[in-house]
């Protein structure tokens, strides 16, 4: 009887065992033949997967997006204001747990979307992008229905996420203080924390 194989779920087991592969190789040095060594299949099977490199590439990544969307659960159950949870996941890529490993594949991933202007890169960079906007929507409607936010009107999920896009180019200079920035930014439009309050 023949084996049925859950393409999706292969996909994703490939997707995973090459996680640390890219993030010690990076986005542009990983070769095809690197990724089936280390899945343990041949490289003929992992065009059976995937059609491209970037199609591979774009599996890990979301393997590690998957990964940042548990970590901000645990943020969102935590007893503290929506700016802080919104503090603290904005800050998730620059702290020790990650030890600059995703972050640097974040930067390599921008710099390489921004000049790849394929119907492939971008439809997976508004991929991205959606799942980002969601996770900060969810904080910014707590901070909305709390009375944390400054105004009325839509909330700025969009603008928050491009101003935390600059700070992942903008932390690469050695004298960018990221916490700051990205405070001073939460300033505008958070309302000011009662005094008596934790942020």
């Amino acid at each position: 009887m023949a084996i049925v194989v859950n393409k999706d779920e292969k996909r994703r087991n490939i997707a995973l065992s090459c996680r640390d592969l890219l993030l010690e190789h990076g986005i542009r040095n990983l070769t095809v033949s690197q990724i089936a060594r280390t899945a343990g299949v041949g490289k003929g099977t992992i065009y059976e997967y995937f059609g491209t490199k970037e199609e591979i590439v774009f599996a890990i990544m979301e393997t590690i997006i998957d990964e940042v969307s548990q970590k901000l659960e645990t943020i969102e159950a935590q007893s503290v204001t929506a700016r802080e949870k919104l503090f603290r996941f904005g800050m998730l890529p620059f702290g020790e747990e990650c030890a600059g490993n995703y972050l640097q594949i974040y930067r390599e991933f921008l710099g390489i979307s921004l000049m790849d202007l394929s119907e492939e890169m971008i439809a997976f960079s508004q991929r991205v992008r959606r799942r980002f906007e969601s996770m900060i929507g969810q904080i910014m409607a707590e901070a909305r229905q709390r009375g944390e936010l400054r105004a009325d009107g839509p909330l700025p999920v969009g603008t928050a996420l491009t101003f935390w896009v600059g700070l992942v180019a903008d932390s690469r200079m050695d004298d960018f203080d990221v916490a700051r920035e990205f405070d001073t930014f939460l300033d505008l439009i958070f309302a000011p924390t009662p005094s008596g309050e934790t942020a």
